[in-house]
């Protein structure tokens, strides 16, 4: 294969998508037609479609082909903050870019269930101690970028004691973060290649009487950049990875 047929397929292809020549929410040619137009194997334009589906321009929908995203919007949004601010400050990120986002419970979410070894651990619980769970997610003009499993205890759910009713004044965070592939269903929800990178965040949220709160949190860095500088003593600062 020819690595300048290559680069020259994707970089017309790349142009025309931002100059809007194939508009957002429109289907690209088919591979046949892209083959004639740019005189190229089958695996050229493959590897072109790959490389811009990886940056979030197009993404295959059945059916329907690989339909143009436009040119991908990015936000900023710190990991130290309680939860009672994200929403407002994930809210104002998308503002920020000039865009509409919303970082949100899903819908249905809220579920019991048993602590994990996981969980268990860092809630400082017995495994299998009953737990209460719920997912959000976070958008960008619609599109899921971030995923988000919450747990406490039941006990502390039931006193009133877990999740948003942290006092900031009392909260202190410890964070842990690490870059992973993503997984098949992490790719289809949003919608990003198999494999391609995610960044995982794990932040235990403390109040006066112990771990209130643990989050694990799953971001395309692609969308997301992680403004904090430095992370809580509490957090091995070796682990910190910047999106």
């Amino acid at each position: 294969m020819s690595v300048e047929r290559y680069a020259l397929v994707q970089e017309d292809l790349r142009a025309k998508i931002l100059d809007g020549t194939y508009p957002v929410g429109e289907p690209l040619p088919h591979t046949d037609q892209l083959k004639e137009m740019y005189r190229v194997s089958t695996a050229t334009i493959t590897r072109a479609m790959k490389t811009l589906k990886d940056e979030g321009l197009i993404w295959r929908v059945a059916n329907k082909g690989m339909i143009v995203q436009g040119p991908p919007v990015v936000i900023d949004i710190p990991l130290a903050i309680t939860r009672m601010d994200e929403v407002r400050e994930w809210t104002l990120a998308c503002q920020r870019a000039g865009t509409t986002g919303y970082l949100l419970p899903t819908p249905g979410s809220g579920y019991r269930d048993t602590a994990t070894p996981d969980v268990a651990q860092d809630l400082g619980l017995d495994e299998g101690t009953p737990v209460a769970a719920w997912e959000s997610r976070g958008t960008i003009a619609k599109r899921v970028v971030c995923i988000d499993h919450t747990y406490v205890s039941q006990e502390r759910r039931e006193a009133g004691l877990a999740a948003y009713e942290v006092p900031r004044s009392a909260a202190r965070l410890d964070l842990r973060t690490s870059v992973r592939a993503a997984t098949p269903e992490e790719a289809r929800t949003m919608k990003i290649s198999r494999g391609s990178p995610v960044l995982d965040i794990v932040r235990i949220t403390y109040d006066d009487t112990g771990p209130a709160q643990v989050q694990y949190r799953t971001l395309n860095p692609q969308r997301v950049r992680i403004t904090d500088r430095s992370l809580p003593p509490t957090s091995p600062s070796s682990s910190h990875q910047s999106a």
